[in-house]
């Protein structure tokens, strides 16, 4: 998005409000959600996202990217969101029972029960990471963010970025293989 649809936002321009939204509103969906593990929730975090990020306009410098711009403010609505949440453990029955509905490539029953049960441990994996390590490892893995989209959304040195993904690789290959410690 240039200079020019960012003024028109800027001036409540409604068409070019939509165009922003409709821009990213995909990648802040799934990055919510990969953070909220929750549809619902992720939907509402992604419009408080927006409406965050269309009042906070006149911050935006353009000497980072719209999008790790619109990134930041979305792991901090997320990270907000998650420390309101009591209800943890019926977002993670949630959650294990979509893996086990996912089955739309027709695989025959054991190959998905399979893919299901390594897909579970694998978001339980993650999930045991903590937030340092478990945010980079979404934005790289799940958004394919570049490691220094990666530190400029986190606002953190591309070295660390480097470290917190060679930590977060290590422990999920350590869990995968023990279990949890």
């Amino acid at each position: 998005m240039d200079h020019h649809w960012i003024e028109l936002c800027k001036a409540g321009e409604s068409s070019a409000t939509e165009k922003l939204i409709q821009e990213y509103q995909k990648d802040v969906y799934r990055l919510a959600l990969s953070i909220l593990e929750d549809p619902d929730e992720a939907e509402e975090g992604a419009q408080e996202a927006f409406i965050a990020a269309l009042r906070g306009l006149d911050s935006f410098h353009a000497d980072s990217s719209l999008k790790t711009w619109i990134f930041s403010i979305t792991i901090n609505i997320c990270r907000t969101r998650l420390r309101r949440r009591r209800a943890r453990e019926r977002l993670k029955q949630i959650m294990n029972g979509l893996f086990y509905l996912q089955n739309k490539d027709n695989h025959p029953p054991e190959e998905t029960v399979l893919q299901n049960e390594a897909d579970a441990r694998m978001q339980r994996a993650i999930r045991e990471l903590g937030e340092k390590l478990r945010l980079p490892i979404i934005l790289r893995y799940y958004h394919d963010l570049s490691t220094a989209e990666i530190a400029e959304t986190l606002d953190i040195p591309q070295g660390t970025v480097h470290s917190r993904l060679n930590t977060a690789r290590e422990r999920l290959r350590r869990y995968l293989k023990e279990g949890p410690e």
